[in-house]
């Protein structure tokens, strides 16, 4: 069960590669990487090299134009091809988020110099880690993870000099460079910086969940890290009165965009399973598993709710391009809002029902299925971890009294 299934699949079922991701030459490192997800599970291996080979292709620099190095593919397609790499390995998919959230911050504001940096590393097949807090929350019991958060000028060698722990840093065990907000002692004024991976930067492998195990979630180290002058850059300037204040729904809708490529994968590995089962229960009706009927409705069920997680998860991604295209428009406010509570709508569905697709893989295979070989586990607990993020109790309230009072999401990167 390590390999998706190599025989033809019926009508309508679910492939794992698109054909946008063959035609933009994804397809041998997708299907690698599918191949191969159960062993890294099992051997707990870090997906270095197959990250690697994504970066090479260009696959974080998806959003650039071809005149600019990259793909020119639009923001509904980033996520298609996020889903098919999620439904190859989520842990891959999962470790480009904040790269990509950080690119399309650029492409919204290419004309500020920290941006350009960051396009300009994509544009390098560099990837684009965090140094600092995801969420500026001042709630009771909210700890703010920021590091890096003040730099000191070194005038002798004419750099800067910070120090720090990021806890819970997705991605940047495989990243190549990293940005954050300090203040700088000199003027001591807040600034945005861009600090490459170099002397100083250590990432530990300690993150301890039960699921996305390879994500590279583990602690980021930063020790008396040199930060170029000419790589410290002037904040944004702050949004206008009447913009958008929900700025972290693109961080949502990726992360439930990646639930839905697992399911995908329970699709593709149901099938795997009841094509290569041997034995029916002595109260079967059928000799052979595939031919059971209780067994092909549980099959049909998988696929049924399959399908209709990936659509409420493409629903969710329309709106959230649809924002985009209106960033700094007339229309930004009500479309951002618009986004921000269709991706709580999907997060509600999505995180209620893929983890029971994923036990119905299961029931589906019985004492076949529970082998550790096949890792078909990961799934169910793949898919819980990341729906532990920003847990949905809080969104289901707030879709609520939405629609009692009006009430608005709030705008921090947590909810």
């Amino acid at each position: 069960m390590s390999e998706i299934p190599t025989q033809s699949l019926g009508a309508g079922a679910p492939a794992l590669v698109s054909p946008l991701a063959a035609s933009l030459g994804f397809a041998e490192a997708f299907g690698e990487i599918a191949a191969t997800a159960a062993r890294r599970e099992r051997e707990q291996r870090l997906p270095h090299a197959e990250i690697a080979t994504l970066k090479s292709l260009g696959f974080g620099a998806l959003r650039l134009s071809a005149d600019d190095g990259g793909h020119g593919v639009s923001l509904s397609e980033l996520f298609a091809l996020a889903r098919d790499l999620a439904a190859a390995d989520s842990n891959i998919a999962h470790a480009f988020r904040n790269h990509f959230w950080q690119v399309e911050a650029a492409l919204q504001r290419r004309d500020h110099p920290f941006h350009a940096h960051v396009l300009d590393l994509a544009r390098r097949r560099k990837s684009v880690g965090l140094s600092f807090a995801d969420s500026d929350a001042t709630a009771a019991g909210a700890r703010s993870s920021r590091v890096l958060s003040r730099l000191e000028w070194d005038a002798r060698r004419q750099v800067y000099v910070g120090s720090g722990d990021k806890v819970y840093a997705t991605g940047n065990l495989y990243n190549d460079a990293f940005v954050g907000v300090a203040v700088e002692s000199r003027a001591n004024d807040t600034v945005q910086y861009v600090l490459e991976r170099g002397e100083g930067v250590a990432t530990e492998d300690d993150w301890q969940g039960f699921g996305q195990r390879l994500t590279g979630s583990g602690t980021a180290r930063f020790r008396d890290v040199v930060v170029q002058a000419a790589h410290v850059y002037a904040c944004d300037p702050p949004k206008a009165p009447e913009a958008a204040p929900w700025g972290f729904t693109f961080h949502q809708v990726y992360l439930t965009n990646c639930i839905a490529g697992i399911v995908r994968r329970v699709v593709l590995d149901a099938v795997a399973v009841l094509r290569t089962r041997q034995r029916n229960f002595y109260h079967g009706e059928a000799a052979q598993p595939a031919d059971e009927p209780a067994l092909q409705a549980l099959l049909g069920r998988i696929r049924a709710y399959a399908t209709s997680i990936e659509a409420t998860a493409q629903r969710a991604v329309q709106a959230l391009e649809h924002a985009a295209q209106k960033n700094g428009t007339s229309d930004e406010y009500a479309s951002t809002l618009a986004a921000t509570l269709a991706a709580s709508e999907a997060k509600v569905v999505i995180d209620d029902l893929a983890p029971q697709v994923a036990s119905w893989l299961i029931d589906l295979g019985s004492g076949s299925a529970v082998s550790s070989v096949a890792a078909l586990d990961r799934h169910w607990r793949n898919i819980k971890v990341i729906a532990s993020h920003n847990p949905r109790l809080y969104k289901e309230r707030l879709l609520g009294q939405n629609l009692l009072t009006g009430q608005l999401p709030p705008t921090g990167a947590f909810f």
